[in-house]
């Protein structure tokens, strides 16, 4: 057995041995959102309410996304760096998803050596499709693939979604045709009168393009359209496809690391689905945010690439999972460690983005941490503090409870004692926490201790214990950490 895959049974071993590890976390859907009140304060009850489940946290949920412009080049090579071992590491059977802007306005399929047009500046060939295919055989993650609708030619999806599905077979989950059409008029792929009924028109060219290649998804926006599409190409489709970023930093408004750890950041999200999600409901259709992150165009510096994007990441992952949400991709670059930036991996050199090394960043953790929780069904959960604490409680499939309280006040703040309350268990749980520096720090950033090794594995520190009786659990957290709360079933 390759050491790869030695690392990872072990690494699954600790998590299974130890009790805790996949745990954890959900709160009851509306009350999660309560409770997030800031203070310098020392207490906190959560209590798990064990009679009914809600939302599901599905295996996939954890996922990546990617612009169409990196298929060209080696980072998705298997064989080379630390690209594979990394998603391995951060999920079992993820999610990559393939597309952003560049799929429209950049890259062009060339097949058989066509001729390039003048507003294409990547070239996508056969080649590079199979890389990926090998990347995701290699990985065990599935693909979502998207064609160009910008610059609309049948011929051309015709060909590439032919090719897509024999090269990658049942690794492609689905195609998506372009990327957030709803901006054409504004970035100059349509005119500036383009509307909802011209791009009903073309998403139909390139489905019918597609034909029986490959399911199909859409429409990739950030809510515009989706309502209205889900009724209508609900024959066409399956999966919803929606993009959201807790802030932005396209324009002159900004945000902070508080902003983007505050109840009013978890409302404006659970806002941002409701919708989109009604509409996926309404006809049946799971609803994936297949771009996201902490903050549009690429992310706010001291925000986007420091320490408080792991608790956002973990409490918004969560939060989404339990509302009803199939998955989510964090987007990001796969080049050089910059300021501000929220990719997820990045390289720290520029001899290390030459060799395919990437580094994990703090939103990485954040990730990771929900994959410990592992699968399965939320309980509902309340929770009463003064500080800045959210808390999930899942059922897992493996049959074990676990719970995630989130403390997002500064790690200065000190020790905060959380009171769980959890039916009428007794007995020993295995605690993990998610720590760092501070909540602008990009340094310290580690789970139970340990963090992701350059080769892109990571094997967790041995948990904590602690001892609960009647159902009640003292379970110390410190202010600006994440703990993953493990009990016997």
């Amino acid at each position: 057995m390759r050491i790869a895959g030695r690392l990872r049974l072990l690494m699954v071993s600790i998590v299974t041995v130890v009790l805790v590890v996949q745990g954890c976390t959900t709160t009851a859907m509306a009350k999660s959102v309560s409770a997030h009140v800031t203070g310098a304060g020392g207490t906190a009850t959560v209590t798990v309410d064990l009679s009914q489940t809600s939302g599901n946290l599905a295996p996939d949920f954890v996922g990546l996304s990617y612009e169409a412009s990196r298929l060209p080049t080696t980072a998705f090579d298997p064989t080379q760096g630390n690209l594979a071992a990394l998603l391995r590491t951060l999920n079992f059977w993820g999610n990559i998803r393939i597309g952003g802007n560049t799929v429209d306005r950049e890259t062009f399929w060339q097949p058989n050596n066509e001729p390039v047009p003048s507003w294409a500046t990547v070239v996508v060939k056969p080649a590079d499709i199979d890389r990926l295919a090998r990347f995701s055989r290699a990985t065990n993650w599935r693909v979502e693939l998207a064609v160009s609708l910008g610059h609309l030619d049948a011929t051309s999806i015709a060909s590439e979604a032919q090719y897509a599905s024999s090269a990658l077979g049942r690794q492609l989950k689905d195609l998506e045709c372009g990327n957030e059409p709803n901006d054409y008029s504004k970035n100059g792929l349509r005119s500036a009168t383009y509307n909802y009924t011209q791009y009903k028109a073309d998403f139909e060219t390139c489905a019918t393009a597609i034909g029986g290649h490959a399911p199909i998804a859409g429409p990739d926006t950030t809510g515009a359209y989706i309502t209205s599409f889900a009724s209508d190409e609900r024959s066409k489709i399956n999966m919803i496809t929606h993009h959201l970023y807790a802030l932005s930093n396209c324009g002159s408004t900004k945000g902070t690391a508080t902003d983007l750890l505050s109840a009013t950041s978890d409302s404006n999200e659970l806002k941002k689905i409701t919708n989109p999600l009604a509409a996926a409901n309404a006809q049946q259709l799971p609803m994936r945010i297949d771009e996201t992150n902490s903050a549009s165009c690429g992310g706010l510096p001291n925000v986007s690439d420091v320490y408080a994007s792991s608790l956002w990441a973990v409490d918004y992952m969560l939060l989404m999972a339990q509302h009803g949400v199939a998955g989510v991709n964090f987007h990001g670059g796969l080049g050089l460690c910059t300021a501000g930036s929220y990719s997820p991996l990045c390289a720290a050199s520029a001899a290390d983005l030459q060799a395919n090394v990437f580094t994990a960043q703090p939103v990485y953790y954040g990730m990771l941490f929900v994959h410990l929780v592992g699968s399965g069904k939320f309980y509902p959960v309340t929770v009463s503090s003064t500080n800045n604490v959210t808390a999930y409680a899942v059922r897992g499939d493996d049959g074990l409870t676990r719970v995630v309280v989130v403390e997002k006040d500064d790690p200065s703040v000190g020790p905060v004692n959380v009171t769980l309350n959890i039916g009428k268990r007794s007995g020993l749980a295995a605690v993990m926490h998610l720590t760092g520096n501070s909540l602008t720090s990009n340094q310290g950033v580690a789970i139970q201790g340990s963090t992701v090794n350059r080769s892109g594995y990571f094997i967790p520190g041995f948990p904590n214990w602690v001892w609960g009786k009647d159902g009640t659990y003292t379970v110390p957290v410190q202010s600006g950490s994440a703990a993953l709360i493990t009990l016997r079933a």
